[in-house]
């Protein structure tokens, strides 16, 4: 090769080495952004999933709690002796509390459930009303 040509091809090489040079930092640069976008939104999603598994567990411990609430007045209702004032007041309470909170966190099984115990309720007050009639009566 003579002298000129090796000249040419150093200065198309010295030409091209900076352009290289630039675009490998470019893509370097766009790589970069691009993982850190990727990451910034899986971030946000495991934030997500965060909240929504706070929201869950929130809602679970104030099910449980009126559960839990209800089920006690349920048991005294259940344990009762004798319909009188106090079952009248225990089937109150327990009416206050299944249209409190209990209706913001039940399920349709429960609701269900909480129905028929209420309807029971009811049956067991009418026929002891009706008996203290009878009684009355006599």
């Amino acid at each position: 090769m003579d002298e000129a040509r090796k000249r040419k091809w150093d200065i198309t090489l010295g030409m091209f080495g900076p352009v290289l040079t630039v675009a490998g930092i470019l893509v370097g640069v766009w790589q970069f952004n691009a993982g850190e976008r990727n990451r910034t939104n899986l971030e946000y999603q495991l934030i997500e999933k965060k909240d929504l598994t706070e929201f869950r567990r929130k809602l679970w411990l104030e099910r449980l709690s009126s559960y839990k609430s209800v089920a006690g007045l349920a048991g005294e209702i259940a344990a009762y002796p004798k319909p009188d004032n106090k079952f009248d007041q225990l089937v109150r309470n327990f009416d206050s509390s299944y249209w409190g909170l209990m209706v913001l966190v039940e399920d349709k099984n429960v609701e269900q459930q909480m129905i028929e115990f209420h309807l029971a309720t009811r049956r067991l007050q009418t026929q002891e009303d009706h008996r203290r009639e009878v009684e009355a009566a006599r």
